[in-house]
């Protein structure tokens, strides 16, 4: 339970730096919007980093099932 709890701080508190970095890029200053629409765009961040983890995890997957069955 600590563990999962650790990691889901770990990916929102990394996800929070990629949003800071984008709005950077635009000449935006995270601080100057409101905490809830940060928030929406944090959580928005989170979602496409679980999509792009499950992308690669599957990619993984098919990877080594292909490694086993043609055995290279």
């Amino acid at each position: 339970m600590k563990l999962k709890k650790n990691f889901e701080e770990e990916v929102k508190k990394y996800a929070r730096n990629n949003i800071i970095k984008k709005l950077e890029k635009q000449g935006l200053d995270y601080k100057q919007l409101e905490d809830s629409a940060f928030d929406d765009l944090v959580t928005d961040e989170i979602e496409i980093l679980k999509s792009d983890s499950k992308k690669v995890g599957a990619g993984i997957g098919i990877g080594i099932l292909l490694s086993l069955v043609t055995g290279i």
